[in-house]
């Protein structure tokens, strides 16, 4: 077993590292105005912010402003509160909050994944299209659902398990074509996020984990056997001419 995780700070401050590592990977750079669809705890919100710098600003977007406390103690712990501007919308219906054209890029780390009515998909990424400018760049990062192991496979049920809206790629690259976005690719993103049954069985949102009497009973057995891992995440990207 690889169980490299074993202690909660630890699977936080990996989970922010690989935030970074994407942020970085999708292109995004100093000087760059970013909006960060469905926020949650601000983690990738964070991330864009270290990079963007002081010339740059992430408009940090969600629904409810449930995890507005954790966000605001994540960005002021990076240092990054006056790079952000948290703004309470609803992603699929972004007119009047947020102009077209007004940012760099638009993006979204597993956004997609906790839709609670999968049909807004499509009007979310062109919504996306509409406020970044032309040339501009909107990214999508979602769970890969092809699980290569038994840790990986524990994680991706627990997500199915949970009712989530767990997309296949054809049908966001479907949307991205409606959205006239041109460039499209498609890039898988290995992890190395392994973590160990005691971790696995803790509330975590902040990593997209958590354990109650479902999971308990459905998955406790081999989450004890296997523990969990990330599986690979699915990169996104496409181009607004």
């Amino acid at each position: 077993m690889n169980w490299n995780i074993t202690d909660p700070k630890e699977l936080e401050e990996a989970a922010l590292g690989l935030r970074l590592k994407l942020a970085r990977k999708i292109g995004v750079h100093p000087g760059m105005i970013v909006v960060d669809i469905g926020c949650g705890q601000g983690g990738f919100t964070a991330s864009l912010s270290r990079i963007i710098g002081e010339h740059g600003k992430v408009l940090a977007v969600d629904i409810s402003t449930d995890y507005l406390s954790e966000f605001t103690e994540i960005v002021n712990r990076w240092g990054v509160r006056s790079l952000v501007d948290f703004v309470q919308a609803d992603a699929a219906n972004l007119g009047g909050v947020i102009a077209d054209e007004a940012a760099d890029m638009a993006v979204g780390y597993r956004v997609l994944e906790e839709l609670k009515n999968p049909k807004e998909m499509p009007k979310i990424v062109e919504e996306m299209a509409r406020i970044v400018r032309k040339n501009g760049r909107i990214c999508l990062i979602e769970l890969s659902t092809e699980a290569r192991n038994k840790a990986e496979e524990n994680y991706v049920r627990l997500h199915e398990e949970s009712g989530d809206s767990l997309f296949e790629p054809d049908e966001i690259i479907k949307a991205m074509e409606k959205a006239k976005l041109t460039g499209i690719q498609v890039r898988k993103f290995g992890t190395n996020i392994w973590f160990s049954p005691a971790v696995a069985k803790q509330n975590l949102e902040y990593a997209q984990v958590w354990f109650d009497a479902d999971v308990k009973k459905n998955l406790g057995r081999l989450i004890d056997k296997y523990g969990m891992k990330y599986p690979r995440l699915i990169v996104f990207s496409g181009m607004k001419k």
